[in-house]
């Protein structure tokens, strides 16, 4: 299929938002010379046009066309995929681009890859696996929200989009753009290393264009809605849509002892039991148990620390009866919402549009992803409430979020000044103090008892690399499951010895066909 050449003057004449950041003109100015800048782009979370990454990411596309080079762009989902387009076609019409993703097909997918390797498409937008897109003479790679788990390949060699960008950028000379409204570990040691120079507004100038943040007041009594909620989700609705996040769905996810706070277990067969209106159920086989007595303590009474999404929306709709309420969940996502006074209750992930913005937003039980046993639990919450503030009304149109969770927090302290660089820099040196990645590197060797322990039994460990393990895996439930792991840590000056170490007693093991089946991830995306 033949495709008229881009116009790039049309493109470079789309308003974008990073002429507006203090670095922004002279890094697209680099990439118009033919020059291979690499930055990482701090967009502030805000309505306000200053937050439009898509454009943002456009107009580095559009630098790159300018110069006769060509763009890939990656985004995490489909929804950031119909946003992005809509930028590709503001700067370069439909035929100026193509789009690679799995919900495409593989005959679209097919032709879009030819189109790319042929010269014919000059940009390249998609999901994850686009990164991998072969755009002639690339002078641009950008990656939007680069923290994003969806971005990690779940498949062997497991590599994550942040990383393969970069490497594609550095072998190519291609300008590179990491952004997001949070930012990893990761991206930090790339900015510490001064390999990645940061695109940011002045705190205060964020701060400024985006809507106010606050906990609770000191004093306020504490619950999972608190007073100061419900006079913020009151005053939102006089003037629109109001957003409450909650980490769960259902009802009431899970219940525990009132007074030792131990979980509550079925009876019959072990398994956790759930509360619901109606009372106890279990989550395994269904039994109903009555006169329930915790086997710890003696006591009878038991409560929900966590309560999903739709005890949330019952709890509401009694306190606010006129009001419409809509629900968005992983099974039930909404796209957009219009701008008349209702209550969206949403998972994280899950969060609508406004047509014209909320006029509030409430993120409850704030403490919850904060203390998943994960390292990432800080960084990532602060993405995601992130994502809800960008989705509020300016500070100055009346926009306020209220975070109900453990303000002293770093992650919440973090979230209330919108000082997501401050929060990586102290996971990054978190992570240096306790030897995690990215300050070392991390081998995960994982699989049954025979195959790890056959790893284990084969490997030569390189001076300096500190190994633990083969142990069972401990699974969700504190049960020992059937998975085995073996974990190497080395510093990053032996991190490739370490590796070749690894990769060489596996390649024998299947050489000789050898019992077992492992799985091999360098630095995983999930540790805990």
């Amino acid at each position: 299929m033949h495709r008229p050449p881009l116009d790039a003057r049309r493109a470079q004449g789309v308003p974008h938002p990073l002429g507006a950041y203090p670095a922004g003109p002279g890094f697209l100015d680099a990439i118009r010379r033919g020059g291979g800048p690499r930055a990482f782009w701090q967009v502030a979370p805000t309505l306000d046009p200053i937050g439009d990454w898509a454009s943002g990411l456009v107009a580095g596309a559009a630098a790159a066309v300018a110069a006769g080079r060509g763009a890939v762009i990656v985004v995490p989902d489909a929804r950031d995929v119909t946003r992005l387009a809509e930028a590709c076609r503001r700067a370069f019409a439909d035929s100026g681009f193509v789009t690679l993703t799995a919900d495409s097909g593989p005959a679209a997918r097919y032709r879009g890859f030819l189109a790319a390797l042929r010269g014919q498409a000059r940009v390249v937008i998609g999901t994850r696996a686009a990164v991998w897109a072969p755009v002639e003479d690339l002078g641009f790679l950008g990656v939007w929200d680069e923290g994003n788990d969806l971005l990690a390949e779940p498949r062997a060699p497991y590599p994550h989009v942040r990383e393969v960008a970069a490497l594609r950028a550095q072998r190519a000379g291609a300008a590179l753009l990491l952004a997001g409204y949070g930012r990893s570990a990761e991206a930090q040691s790339l900015i510490e290393r001064g390999w990645l120079h940061p695109i940011a507004l002045a705190g205060h100038d964020q701060r400024e264009v985006s809507a106010v943040v606050r906990a609770p007041r000191e004093g306020s009594p504490a619950g999972r809605l608190p007073p100061d909620a419900f006079d913020l989700i009151r005053a939102g609705l006089a003037s629109g849509p109001v957003l409450v996040q909650t980490p769960r769905a259902g009802y009431q996810v899970v219940v525990v002892c009132e007074q030792c706070h131990s979980h509550l277990r079925c009876a019959d067969c072990g398994g956790p039991l759930h509360g619901r209106e109606d009372g106890l159920i279990c989550g395994l086989c269904g039994a109903r148990p009555q006169g329930w007595i915790c086997p710890e303590c003696g006591d009878t009474r038991w409560r929900a620390p966590v309560v999903g999404a739709e005890r949330i929306a019952e709890e509401l709709g009694r306190a606010f009866p006129q009001v419409p309420i809509r629900q968005s969940h992983a099974g039930h996502i909404l796209q957009s919402v219009d701008d008349r006074a209702s209550l969206v209750i949403c998972t994280p992930g899950a969060e609508p549009a406004a047509e014209d913005g909320y006029s509030a937003a409430v993120l409850l039980d704030a403490d919850t992803p904060l203390l998943r046993a994960d390292l990432r639990a800080g960084e990532e919450a602060l993405r995601r409430w992130l994502h809800v503030c960008a989705l509020v009304r300016p500070g100055e149109d009346g926009g306020s979020v209220l975070v109900v969770g453990t303000a002293e927090h770093p992650a919440v302290q973090a979230l209330i000044r919108l000082d997501p660089a401050g929060l990586a820099a102290r996971e990054l040196e978190d992570r240096r103090e306790a030897g995690f990645p990215p300050a070392v590197r991390l081998i995960a060797v994982e699989g049954d008892q025979v195959g790890v322990e056959g790893v284990a039994a084969g490997l030569l460990v390189p001076e300096g690399v500190d190994v633990w393990g083969p142990a069972p895996v401990l699974e969700p439930d504190g049960t020992l499951g059937d998975t085995w792991r073996l974990t190497l840590r080395a510093p990053l000056p032996a991190g490739a010895a370490a590796v070749e170490a690894v990769r060489d007693v596996q390649s024998l093991r299947t050489a000789h066909k050898d019992p077992g089946s492992v799985r091999i991830v360098v630095d995983p995306q999930q540790i805990g």
